[in-house]
Order: C-alpha cells, then structure tokens, then sequence
C-alpha cells in the first residue's frame, strides 16, 4: 500500500486514540466530582455550624466579683454541653465581653455581638448596664438573659429581657420583715451606691415601703458615687449620727465591706443589713469582723446541700480553683436555661415564648420558674454572716 493510501487510516487510528482519551478523561473527572461531592456531604454531617453565645458583664473594675464570677458560671455550663456533644450535636462558641460597668461600653459590646451573630446575651450582670441597653436589645430582637439584674424597673415588662433571678422588690420586703419583727430594729439609716442606681433606688424604695408599713422610722438616707469626694469614713459618721438603730447598706461587696469597718470605728453593736449584692466571699474577706453578723435575704442560699449545688461546687472548684458565689450559681443557670431553650427552638426570635413555654426549670438548689415577662419565681432565704461564713437562718 502506497502512502497516499496509508494516510486516511492514520487519520482514524489517531481521531480513535483522541476519542478514547477524552472518554476515558471524562470518566475520571466524573468520578473524582463524585468523590469530592461525596466528602464535602459527609464533611458537612460531621461539622455542624456553631452555636454562637454571648456573654457582657463587668470584668474589671469596682465590680469585677460579680462579672468574674457570672462568666465562670456560663463558661463550666458551655463546656460541660459541649463535652455532651453540644445541641443537637451543634458545638456552642462563648463570645465574652466587658462592659466595664459603664453604660456606653455596654451598649457597644452588646453590638459587637450581636453583629457576630449570637443566638443570645447572658448578661449583664449589674441592673444599671442591663436597664441601659434595653432600647438597643429591644430594637434588634436579640435575647438578653440575666444571671442577677434584679431591678423592679424591668418587672412585669414585655421586652426582650429576662432573668434567673428574682427581684429587687421581694428581697428587701422579706429584709425589711426580718429587720423590725426578729432584730427589734425601728429606726433605719440607708446606704446606697448611685453607680447602680436602677438596682439600689428599687431595692431601698421596696425596703423602706415595707418597713415604714410595720411601723419602723427611716432615720436618714445617704447615697454616694466613685465620683464623690466623701469618704466611707465620713458617710459612716452621717449614719450614725442620724439616731439609727440599725443600717442597711445597698452596695458592692467590697464597698460594703469597707462601710460597715468604718461604721464598727464609731459604733460596736450597731445592726447590719445588707442587700444581696454584696453575698460574696469578698464581702467576708474585706469586711473580717466588721460583718460578723450582717444579715441578708436572697434567693441564693450558698450551703445548700441539694444534690445538684454539691455538684455544681464541686466541679467549679475543680474548674477555676474556688468555691462558687451567687453569681456563678445564676451565671451557670442562666445557661441551661438558655441550652434547655435551643435544644426544643433553635430560631433566636422564637426563644423567649419557648422558655415562658417550658416555665419550670430545674435549678441548683431546687425548681424556679419564669413568668410570661421573663421575671424568676424562687424560694427567699435569710442569710446571716457567723464565724466568716454565710449561714442560712430560714
């Protein structure tokens, strides 16, 4: 066979060698598709997207006890869900933010995370920073979560806000109750602190209107701020002057602590009562024997026995190296609460009509419930300082 006559088969032979490469080409190229498609689907099954949390308080600062605390509570409750294997096999990621007991930060971290998304806040930790941003949490619809804002002022509202705790109108009737009819006390001096104004003013109202109702005599009313130029030292010697027979100090636990040591200078035996605020172990650390026997009614009774708190202490010891106070306690409820929401709802705007759907929780130290206004329902106590620890009375 001549060339010419050769040529044409070498044509087909080659156009068949072209045709079998592309087939065979496109052959692995499905398959390597299906591999990845594949990957990607079982990746997806296995990686299930974040559950964003929230958390503001006051980290640093005046009032660092609280917000230090609060944190550590959610923290253990995030890493024990997780460890469970998360919601609905969704691993949580805790956002944490200070807003450093200054309203402006507070609405300023608050956006921050909201813009990051967060399913909810827990927080804040203090009524003046939780009453402060209100207007923005409301306008974004986003939940905010309270482990200890007790104001009157956020009571009975439908909003956007709701707590573990109950508030800052039962505490001080019960104090004011335990005051005059236990201690024999008729002529009360108050002490508060304007920095948390939201909480102090309603508490003091709610204590002053009960005890004024037994027929006790308010004797004088001292406010004071970090701005002002008056000692604890001063202040003291204003209450005592007015003829007291008992104070009420409304204040942060060191603040509280450095009041009633100023008081003990001038007066040995002069009743305490204090607001649940400052029921910390910086309280009896700061205030050593000046707050042997200061009484205090709160929802939090720190020696419970109960079954669940004997655990809970016991693992946040482990954890973080000390004993758990009230907002710890709160901050760690205040999660599950939160989880026990999103593991029934996980849409954000449908999680505040399903934990007034669950109402009853199963607490530390025993069941609460939350109102249809995200107000807590618990037990009260009445706690006195003896031999530096706090002990529940009844």
């Amino acid at each position: 066979m001549n060339d010419l006559a050769k040529a044409p088969c070498i044509k087909y032979a080659r156009l068949r060698h072209v045709i079998r490469s592309l087939f065979f080409f496109q052959i692995r190229l499905s398959a390597a598709i299906l591999v990845a498609a594949l990957a990607m689907t079982v990746s997806c099954q296995k990686e299930k997207p974040v559950i964003k949390i929230g958390f503001a308080g006051g980290l640093t600062g005046r009032y660092s006890d609280l917000g230090t605390a609060g944190r550590n509570g959610v923290i253990l409750a995030v890493e024990e869900i997780n460890k469970a294997g998360g919601i609905n096999g969704r691993p949580l990621e805790l956002l944490i933010k200070d807003d450093r007991q200054d309203p402006a930060r507070a609405l300023e971290v608050d956006s921050e995370l909201i813009k990051e998304g967060v399913a909810a806040i827990i927080g804040h930790m203090t009524s003046a920073m939780s009453t402060a941003v209100m207007p923005l949490i409301n306008e974004k619809k986003t939940l905010l979560l309270s482990p200890t804002t007790s104001t009157g002022e956020l009571t009975g509202k439908d909003d956007w806000f709701m707590r573990v705790v109950g508030t800052s109108i039962e505490t001080p009737r019960r104090l004011a109750d335990y005051a005059f009819g236990r201690a024999g006390t008729d002529r009360i001096a108050v002490i508060y602190d304007l920095e948390n104004r939201a909480y102090c003013e309603s508490y003091a109202e709610a204590f002053n209107s009960r005890f004024k109702e037994l027929g006790g005599l308010l004797s004088s009313v001292v406010t004071y701020s970090k701005g002002d130029d008056a000692s604890f030292e001063m202040l003291a010697m204003r209450l005592v002057s007015s003829g007291c027979s008992g104070v009420l100090v409304i204040a942060s636990a060191i603040d509280a602590a450095m009041i009633c040591q100023q008081i003990r200078k001038i007066e040995k035996s002069l009743p305490f009562f204090s607001s649940g605020w400052a029921m910390t172990d910086e309280f009896i650390q700061n205030g050593g024997r000046a707050v042997e026997g200061v009484v205090i009614a709160e929802f939090f009774i720190t020696g419970s026995e109960s079954e669940e708190y004997v655990a809970f202490k016991e693992s946040f010891k482990n954890r973080f190296g000390a004993k758990p106070s009230f907002p710890a306690g709160y901050g760690y409820e205040a999660a599950m609460v939160l989880f026990s929401a999103l593991s029934r709802e996980p849409d954000p705007l449908k999680l505040k009509q399903t934990i007034v759907a669950i109402k009853r929780f199963k607490g530390l130290q025993g069941d609460f419930e939350i109102d249809s206004f995200g107000d807590a329902v618990r037990k009260l106590s009445v706690t006195k300082v003896s031999d530096g620890q706090f002990r529940t009375l009844e």
